[in-house]
C-alpha cells in the first residue's frame, strides 16, 4: 500500500500518533510519502522536524500549491492520503482514499461544525 501524509495541521498536531502509524506502515513494508505545501527551501528544516517527531517515511515531496497535492497523489500512486484541508484533497481522484483529520483550523469545536468555503461546500 502507498500512504501519503500531510505535515501542517496533521503531523504537527499529533506527532506521537503519526510516528506510531508511519512506523507501523513502514515496518509492514508499505511506502510512506510526506506531501507538503511548504517552501522547498525549508527541506532541511522539514526533515529535521520529521526526524524529531519520529515520522518514518520513504520520500518527501513539496507541492506547488494546496491543490497540487492531487497531482502528487496521482504521480506517486497514493492509495490512502491523510490531510486536514479541503483545498488539498479536492483534486485527488477517487482511486485514492482520503482521510480528513479534524483540528482547530477546520472544525469549530464550540459550535460542533466543520469550517469550509462556499466554493468547496454544498449543503445537504
Amino acid at each position: 500500500m502507498r500512504i501519503g501524509l500531510d505535515i501542517d495541521g496533521l503531523l504537527d498536531e499529533r506527532p506521537e500518533f503519526f510516528a506510531f502509524l508511519s512506523g507501523a506502515f513502514h515496518a509492514a513494508g508499505h511506502f510512506v510519502a510526506v506531501i507538503t505545501y511548504r517552501a522547498p527551501e525549508r527541506e532541511d528544516h522539514t526533515k529535521y522536524q520529521l526526524a524529531g517527531w519520529g515520522i518514518r517515511y520513504d520520500e518527501l515531496h513539496f507541492a506547488h500549491s494546496l491543490s497540487d497535492k492531487g497531482r502528487l497523489c496521482r504521480e506517486l500512486a497514493i492509495d490512502v492520503y491523510f490531510d486536514d484541508q479541503d483545498e488539498c484533497v479536492v483534486g485527488i481522484d477517487e482511486r485514492t482514499t482520503v482521510l480528513k483529520i479534524r483540528n482547530g483550523g477546520n472544525f469549530d469545536f464550540a459550535a460542533g461544525t466543520w469550517l469550509s468555503t462556499p466554493k468547496l461546500t454544498r449543503f445537504l
